[in-house]
């Protein structure tokens, strides 16, 4: 077990603390509100107008549409906002007062031998550390220290909500084929050994995912190994102990697609959107969010909540803070858990992740860039020599169809609020977009039509693949992995090095590595001539990510993109994708500034930053700019960082009030003794190993530790 070294502050330091002017608030990396007429580093200026410009407050949970600046209102209300808002969750450098590093670089997870640890944790304070290609977006980015010594790239999420999508209905229809009964769940009875496939869009060659049955008898589906199994008894409940079709009292199994990650040792990564987010929230910044939706299962059978986004959750990937603990705040409630014991609450909150879930499920996919006939006869050649058998180019998204009499056929349609069609235009030599909005508006709330959708160029047939020894990865504690995710190509020209591994600088180099499964393909690649493999690899090039905010784009509907496109009566130049400009209050650049060195230039700095982010509404309001809104605030006009009260950044190492467990109670504890100055309770505080810094007066006071910033 590592030591934590933690500093308590002096109580002259903490009352300095208390008493800091609320600018503090703006003071961190990449949140630059200020314009032009700044004239002190605090807060910082940026007259680019891309940094963050929105406070870091915790978002609160709702499911009712009509309290101002919850997360069900911003999505239902202002969807671009809360598209904003999440984006700027991804983008954002979280502080020391957010509770980011409890320890810094440590190691964390657990393989196969159950004590070598899987991952470097804590090593990241932003999304976009790793997720950085393109910049500011949802990118992505370099190896990491993962799983083994050749690392894990770090893939880039654009058409996130999408492939959700798909992976959640591909269930829906496997489920069709292998629960006749209909109850949610493939009873023993029901393995008949059937073959399992699906049709990815009308008039493709239909995919096989595996088996319904246990034809070698090793206790395990014979599906496709990018799904989960969790064991059930012969009420569809989910037995914890269970873990195989052969343990005592299985009565069958239900399964979840693992669509994120690029292989484990069993299955994939993350579940869900929602799980991409919070599970690299802890694990690389120390973060620990608490999260409901993803975490309770009332009725035990595996699946939890769906989520405002629509989504559906599952039990495998619960938030790490699980709720064993809560203060009621004003009528809500504060989770206590501080699993890290830095003092700080609810790091991540449930609203947070439905803003970050928001952000992915709408984040646009990749393009088709700048198409010749060299990279269109590549196109050709992918499909002649069968690199399409496995990289399926295009999805379809079945609508929404609630009534349908079979509950596998109610598929959720598509669950987006919009899409934006990108092409390459060879007159302006440049990619641009036109907007399409997907919902219907009625008294201010936009539902999303859940229509079908064609979703093109994803190159994937959702399903692990053993591809090769070239491939295989002996992990840490040395154990093989062998099956990795059939990477979506869209985007990939634009996302080297290649493999899962970043092991590959070409993508060439990635496609002749390829052998297993995949050898016959490789084979006939490599019978190609030079110029017919240039021409494949040509294609793939033209699959490109690409800047959302700065895209040239319709946004207006009029058919044309402008060059002086005009925003709450100010020129912004071209007509863009940025988000902002599509606010229920759109942002007000300040427009034509004089820089510091003389020059003229036009400042996008935004003059109506509360208004047009929503800053004041009754929800989301934090009068003391310390990251808790008013409403769960105990003190909402003094500075409390850490849980809207205290900035004691203590590690709690010990169980004060003999519970049997060390929580956030036992932090409000030490809080309660040490704010109230009583020399007799801080001598009943432990000074052993329980803290970092002995709690003695008479020790000539404690060490300060640098301003919560």
């Amino acid at each position: 077990m590592q030591t934590k070294i933690h500093h308590l502050i002096a109580l002259t330091g903490l009352l300095a603390l208390l008493c800091l002017p609320s600018q503090t608030a703006h003071a961190q990396l990449g949140e630059r509100p200020s314009g032009s007429t700044a004239t002190a580093q605090d807060p910082p200026k940026d007259l680019s107008g891309f940094s963050i410009k929105n406070k870091r407050v915790r978002m609160i949970h709702s499911t009712d549409n009509t309290l101002e600046g919850t997360s069900k209102y911003f999505q239902d209300r202002d969807p671009w906002l809360a598209y904003q808002r999440g984006k700027n969750l991804t983008t954002r450098e979280f502080r020391k007062r957010d509770g980011i590093f409890p320890d810094v670089a440590k190691f964390g997870g657990g393989l196969v031998d159950g004590f070598t640890p899987k991952i470097v944790a804590n090593d990241q304070t932003s999304c976009v550390g790793c997720h950085n290609f393109p910049y500011r977006e949802a990118g992505a980015g370099t190896n990491f220290a993962k799983t083994g010594g050749e690392g894990r790239n770090s893939p880039h999420f654009f058409g996130g909500g999408l492939m959700e999508m798909i992976a959640i209905q591909n269930r829906q229809k496997m489920l069709k084929q292998m629960d006749p009964n209909q109850d949610g769940w493939i009873a023993l009875a029901e393995m008949n050994g059937a073959t399992i496939e699906i049709v990815p869009t009308t008039g493709a060659d239909p995919i096989v995912f595996g088996h319904n049955g246990d034809t070698n008898g090793d206790g395990k589906p014979d599906l496709n190994r990018i799904h989960e199994f969790w064991y059930v008894d012969s009420a569809g409940k989910r037995i914890p102990s269970a873990t195989s079709l052969n343990s005592e009292g299985v009565a069958g199994y239900n399964f979840w697609p693992v669509f994120w990650g690029w292989g484990e040792f069993n299955n994939g990564l993350n579940p869900t959107n929602r799980v991409f987010y919070h599970d690299p929230f802890f694990s690389h910044g120390g973060l620990p969010a608490f999260d409901p939706t993803t975490n309770e299962d009332p009725d035990g059978d595996g699946l939890t909540g769906i989520s405002n986004a629509g989504a559906q959750q599952v039990f495998s990937h619960p938030s790490p803070e699980k709720g064993m603990a809560f203060k009621l705040v004003k009528g809500s409630t504060v989770c206590l858990d501080d699993i890290d014991h830095d003092g700080c609450l609810e790091e991540i909150t449930e609203g947070d992740l439905d803003m970050c879930e928001w952000f992915i499920l709408n984040a646009p996919p990749p393009a088709l860039g700048r198409q010749t006939l060299i990279s269109q006869h590549g196109r050709d050649l992918m499909d002649q020599i069968g690199c399409t058998e496995c990289h399926v180019p295009d999805w379809y998204i079945e609508p929404s169809n609630p009534e349908a009499a079979n509950p596998h056929d109610r598929f959720a349609g598509d669950r987006r609020f919009f899409h934006v069609d990108v092409i390459y235009s060879d007159t302006n030599e440049r990619l641009e977009g036109s907007l399409v909005d997907l919902t219907t508006e009625a008294d201010g709330v936009h539902t999303p039509r859940r229509g079908g959708f064609l979703v093109k160029n994803i190159f994937t047939d959702f399903k692990h693949h053993d591809v090769g020894v070239e491939f295989y990865q002996n992990q840490f504690d040395g154990s093989l992995i062998t099956d990795w995710r059939t990477a979506p190509l869209w985007g990939v020209g634009s996302s080297g090095p290649w493999g899962h591994d970043g092991a590959d600088f070409s993508i060439w180099e990635n496609i002749v590595r390829h052998g297993g499964e995949a050898q016959d393909s490789v084979d006939q690649f490599k019978a190609l001539s030079n110029e017919d493999q240039e021409a494949v690899v040509a294609f793939l090039h033209s699959l490109v990510l690409y800047q959302v905010e700065v895209l040239p784009c319709d946004i207006d509907g009029d058919g044309t993109i402008s060059e002086n496109f005009m925003v709450g009566g100010k020129n912004v130049g071209t007509e863009r994708l940025n988000a902002e400009y599509l606010f229920n209050t759109p942002v007000i650049i300040e427009g034509e500034v004089t820089a510091p060195d003389g020059t003229t230039l036009v400042s996008h700095a935004v003059l109506n930053i509360d208004e047009a982010y929503g800053q004041n509404l009754e929800w989301i309001a934090d009068s003391d700019n310390d990251g808790w809104p008013d409403k769960i605030d105990e003190r909402p006009n003094e500075t409390g960082y850490l849980d809207g009260v205290h900035n004691i950044p203590v590690t709690i190492n010990s169980d004060l009030n003999g519970d049997g467990a060390i929580d956030g109670q036992d932090l409000l504890l030490f809080q309660g003794a040490w704010m109230a100055d009583d020399a007799e309770a801080k001598s009943k505080m432990p000074v052993g190993g329980g803290f970092a810094q002995k709690m003695q007066r008479e020790a000539g006071g404690l060490t300060k530790i640098d301003r919560l910033e």
